[in-house]
């Protein structure tokens, strides 16, 4: 007699699974590499850096060392909460992410329920360490209302938390939909350059409408501050106001107004869920190219192959779109954020611009991925690798410079006369050997300082231990970069402290010289890093990969 089968046991998940999930997948991310633990350690301090400042600041307001600021806290708070909301839903999408390690779709298989997952998502959101930060800094804020009474400072304890919640269901609802709404790879493309344009530019607005002298009567602002008062973005900040008031009907109504908004994005995010798992997704698609593309465009070797690859790459990545856009953004906005500067302080945008070209490409083999991976499988060079990568750049570098430049000329009118054309000319240079300089910097970096990329399917996502990563090891970069170019900066103090402002002509050769100084010793640097570090790089790269899936 057989004896009878085993049934398997099945352990039903909770939502508290899941944030205990998040925390280990958290730890486990510090164990990766000791930089993690460095930029965990400063993102703790900013934290606490954030939660002390409010607290500060709650304390001053609250005990009258800034009384006048009373009367306009009723305007102040629904606008101010309602831009700030706003502003971190398109910083997750922007930055952060919807974490791809504890995304919906990696718990397709398990078969959880969707109400049970997305509240369970939503949970681990809520204890991370920004929704904490937020929590602590809304309740020391209370301090603030002590001129308004206890009812007033208790009403904003129990606001806290609803902020927080508000927050963090408009911004997982916001990433939902768009990983829905873009579902082809061009529509992702777009969507991701739209999100971080209108970053920066409500970034810059406060900037352009103080140098352009644009003011805003106080007054003007109450009936707009009733009204996001009664928005569900601006409800929750008004139950001070109304405990203060006596108003309690007031008070309720604004605490269903946020809880209705929270339950209709939680809502929204079930229903993506279910979207997702019963359509497939058309974001990647083979397309059938007609020719060999770049590769008939560069030389028949092995770094020409690379540099192809890499080219094609680039067009199709929207990770690295912002490369493209944002120099040009630059200018832009120094153009509206000049009145009677001078012609420079728009010139200034382009040197800035080549300094950023190569921002993604100190993390380069990241985006490169398993691309790189096959070219160590078939046994490619270093030196390849960093000339092929080389090659493509300072053609996008040189090209989009030139381009900048005939932008600005046409802004400014530097091309009228010949003190224009020589600042012009002077700022072009110093712009190509920063861009160029900036690269060699990036050829060293992005073989010895990785962290985890978004897929390009998903540049939505964020690999769990991305974001304390991307905060912290590209300001690294930056400043590296500010050191490369320190050679042409100290010429042009020097000339300028001498008061021998006719000789910064001169400028335009010692920056030539010192981007390609750089370039050349980064490329080769960056080429002997890799020799050793290549089959760590690509270990590197396959833990990235795993985060990825």
């Amino acid at each position: 007699m057989s004896a009878p089968a085993t049934q398997p046991t099945t352990t039903s998940a909770t939502p508290w699974t899941l944030v205990r999930l998040r925390w280990a997948l958290t730890n486990a991310a510090l164990k990766t590499s000791p930089w993690q633990i460095v930029a965990y350690v400063l993102a703790y301090l900013l934290a606490a850096g954030t939660v002390v400042g409010t607290g500060v600041l709650a304390f001053a307001v609250g005990h009258g060392m800034a009384h006048d600021v009373w009367p306009y806290l009723p305007v102040i708070m629904p606008l101010a909460g309602t831009a700030g909301i706003l502003f971190v839903a398109l910083l997750q999408a922007m930055f952060i992410g919807e974490n791809s390690t504890m995304s919906m779709d990696k718990f397709a298989p398990y078969g959880i329920p969707d109400r049970t997952l997305q509240l369970g998502l939503l949970l681990a959101g809520l204890t991370g360490i920004p929704a904490i930060t937020a929590l602590v800094s809304f309740m020391l804020w209370a301090m603030a209302y002590r001129g308004f009474g206890a009812a007033a400072v208790a009403s904003q304890l129990v606001a806290a938390p609803l902020i927080v919640l508000t927050a963090m269901c408009v911004s997982k609802a916001l990433l939902a939909v768009a990983d829905i709404i873009t579902d082809s790879q061009a529509g992702k493309n777009i969507f991701y350059v739209v999100v971080i344009m209108l970053f920066v530019a409500l970034a810059q607005m406060p900037n352009i409408l103080m140098i352009n002298e644009v003011s805003v009567e106080a007054a003007s602002l109450i009936p707009v501050a009733r009204v996001f008062g009664w928005l569900p973005l601006g409800a929750p900040f008004m139950l001070p106001f109304d405990a203060a008031n006596g108003q309690w009907l007031f008070w309720v109504l604004h605490v269903l107004c946020a809880l209705a908004l929270c339950a209709v994005c939680f809502l929204v995010s079930q229903w993506c869920l279910h979207w997702q798992r019963t359509h497939s997704s058309d974001a990647v698609r083979a397309k059938a190219a007609k020719g060999l593309g770049l590769f008939s465009r560069m030389p028949d070797s092995p770094s020409g192959a690379i540099s192809a690859r890499l080219g094609s790459l680039l067009r199709r990545d929207a990770r690295q779109s912002m490369m493209y856009i944002m120099p040009l953004f630059f200018v832009v906005i120094f153009a509206l954020e000049n009145k009677d500067i001078g012609s420079w302080f728009v010139w200034m945008g382009v040197l800035l611009g080549g300094m950023f070209m190569s921002l993604t490409e100190s993390n380069g083999l990241a985006y490169d991925g398993q691309g790189f991976v096959m070219e160590v499988i078939a046994g490619t060079r270093a030196i390849d690798d960093r000339t092929g990568r080389v090659r493509i750049y300072l053609i996008i570098d040189t090209v989009y410079i030139a381009l900048l430049s005939v932008i600005t000329f046409i802004i400014t009118g530097d091309w009228s006369s010949p003190s224009g054309l020589a600042g012009a000319f002077t700022f072009i240079a110093a712009s190509w050997g920063w861009a160029v300089a900036s690269l060699g910097v990036a050829e060293m970096f992005n073989c010895s300082v990785l962290y985890p990329v978004p897929s390009m399917a998903k540049p939505f996502t964020n690999p769990q231990g991305r974001g304390a990563a991307q905060a912290f090891l590209p300001f690294l970069y930056m400043l590296a970069s500010l050191a490369s170019i320190l050679p042409t900066a100290i010429v042009a103090i020097v000339i300028f402290a001498t008061g021998n402002g006719a000789a910064y002509p001169w400028i335009i050769p010692v920056a030539l010289a010192n981007g390609v100084l750089f370039l050349c010793l980064g490329t080769w640097l960056g080429a002997k890093l890799l020799r050793t570090r290549m089959l760590k790089v690509v270990q590197t790269l396959d833990s990235f990969a795993a985060l990825q899936q």
